[in-house]
């Protein structure tokens, strides 16, 4: 139930313009409260959507102030929702190229698909390092590191060479830019939210192709074994940087959600930036073209338009119970894709409701895109070899009767099953965090009076983060909001020590009747809404 009372909206309305109030009844407010997965919709009592900085300071500082449940809203892919509010990012979509700098600033609360369409006719011949997909958002993405297809030429969208600066509202209202305070510049470059609401990115441009080869080749199941072959010699070929790969298992039922004519369960999504007569050589994808069976529809396009072809999977949004898990796995062998094959038929024979929403995607990783950040402490994303990442989805309609149990279930024993028992406990991509996974925790012991904590543990590098929890046993004179006997979750910004200093705006204050595990998974998963953020002061 929510805790909204008719005093709060009055605030709100004192405090906001009436256009930036939105009610249920609002034609605004599903657009605002939308989730990738449907069981995650909390159904939020009002959504606000401040227009201006004055605005967004205003709000944060309220909600801070107030016990009300809330989240912020950028793309909503990660599912960020609440039971009394949404503060929704998506007025905050400015967009200005220096063309003398080769830098972009762009407001966070827009989607890639928006930045891409903007690139094309305000900056045309360069590209910045965004999503592959056009309707993540720009601030929850880049937050937990940012993966693109020019990632692996030039990194995640978050390492520093990419993502130069960005602009936030603190939860005491102060607008700052993460790189007057290094560890919280540190700590957005892939730590996930909970630092302030992000209001602005600061991002390189490249100069970049405008014909790439890129789209999807499909084919029929008799040939998997061919294909998993195949797709092990691509994976442990020499890297080029600017190619790419992603190969999809499933999907025999979407078209009943997409609307779109029924595909082969087998495809691979190619992307060469060579341009279209290399993708088609020796040397690009000529392999998987001429696997008996195998139907080409891949082209010559620009960078918006790759990202356009992911628009046939849009009406996918919230319309399942969606669970998704993604490992890192360190080597595709010959069999990786029977084995996935296997557990996804498997999957699905378990539970016939599960056939539409129930898939695999690997995707290939090249050598830059985990690791050109330099060492592996220069970012908070966790991962720096090159690695690739499964991606699992197993999901249902609403009302169908299956259950949410049954789906998890199936995926925690995926990565084993699939890596054939080398999946390393702990080690998954950030967006994606389940109650199941093994994930580290540190031990908190205090504040001392520069309002910094000082903690003991261990480091736990496959994690996402350098975890902490604990309670307070002594307040800081500059601390904020703190006191003795509160419970906090947090990370630290450095590998641990026998004992170590952490800035206190990286902590997270758990609230009644908060699980501190789940708080700890939450605190560092992939969150457009930046989950009731906590800046509780400066060291």
């Amino acid at each position: 139930m929510s805790a909204l009372t008719p005093q709060h909206i009055n605030d709100f309305h004192a405090l906001l313009p009436a256009e930036e109030v939105i009610g249920p009844s609002s034609p605004l407010y599903k657009d605002n409260t939308l989730c990738w997965a449907y069981q995650k919709d909390l159904k939020p009592a009002l959504v606000l959507c401040p227009t201006s900085l004055p605005s967004l300071q205003a709000t944060l500082k309220y909600l801070s102030n107030s016990e009300l449940d809330f989240a912020i809203r950028s793309g909503g892919c990660g599912s960020s929702s609440a039971k009394d509010v949404i503060l929704s990012m998506s007025a905050f979509n400015d967009f200005t190229f220096n063309a003398e700098e080769e830098t972009v600033l762009v407001g966070a609360g827009q989607t890639w698909g928006d930045i891409y369409r903007k690139m094309e006719s305000l900056a045309p011949g360069f590209a910045v390092v965004g999503a592959r997909t056009p309707y993540v958002g720009v601030g929850g993405s880049i937050l937990s590191g940012g993966i693109s297809w020019l990632s692996h030429e030039f990194g995640l969208a978050a390492d520093p060479q990419n993502m130069l600066d960005a602009q936030l509202v603190l939860l005491d209202g102060r607008v700052v830019w993460a790189s007057e305070e290094p560890a919280l510049l540190w700590a957005l470059r892939g730590g996930g939210g909970n630092f302030g609401a992000l209001v602005a990115v600061r991002l390189k441009c490249y100069q970049y192709t405008d014909s790439i080869y890129s789209g999807s080749i499909y084919f029929p199941i008799e040939a998997l074994e061919q294909v998993s072959v195949a797709v092990s010699e691509f994976a442990n070929r020499p890297s080029d940087p600017k190619m790419a790969m992603h190969v999809f298992l499933g999907g025999w039922e979407s078209s009943e959600i997409t609307g779109e004519p029924a595909k082969p369960p087998m495809s691979i999504m190619v992307y060469d930036a060579h341009g279209e007569a290399h993708g088609r050589s020796e040397q690009g994808f000529k392999w998987a073209l001429n696997i008996p069976g195998a139907v080409d529809e891949t082209s010559t396009m620009t960078l918006r338009a790759v990202g356009d072809l992911q628009e046939v999977v849009r009406p996918m949004f919230g319309a399942l119970h969606s669970h998704l898990a993604a490992s890192i796995v360190q080597d595709i062998d010959p069999d990786f894709l029977l084995r996935a094959w296997n557990w996804l038929h498997t999957a699905i024979h378990t539970d016939s409701r599960l056939g539409a929403g129930t898939f695999v995607l690997l995707e290939i990783m090249q050598e830059k895109a985990f690791g050109s950040a330099g060492a592996n402490d220069s970012t908070a994303w966790p991962h720096s070899s090159s690695r690739h990442i499964l991606q699992l989805l197993t999901g249902f309609a609403p009302g169908s009767g299956c259950s949410d149990e049954l789906a998890l279930k199936l995926l925690e024993t995926a990565p084993g099953e699939i890596s054939s028992g080398r999946h390393v406990d702990g080690d998954y991509f950030p967006n994606f965090l389940n109650g199941y996974m093994q994930l580290g925790k540190v031990e908190l012991a205090g504040l001392n009076k520069e309002d910094v904590l000082i903690i003991t543990g261990q480091d736990y590098p496959t994690t996402f983060s350098h975890e902490i929890y604990g309670i307070v046993t002594k307040v800081g004179a500059d601390a904020r909001g703190l006191a003795e006997g509160d419970c906090v979750v947090g990370f630290s910004f450095d590998r641990f020590a026998t004992f170590q200093r952490t800035s206190a705006y990286l902590l997270r204050k758990v609230k009644a009747g908060e699980n501190v595990a789940e708080m700890l998974t939450l605190l560092m998963a992939y969150s457009g809404a930046l989950h009731a953020l906590t800046t509780l002061g400066d060291a």
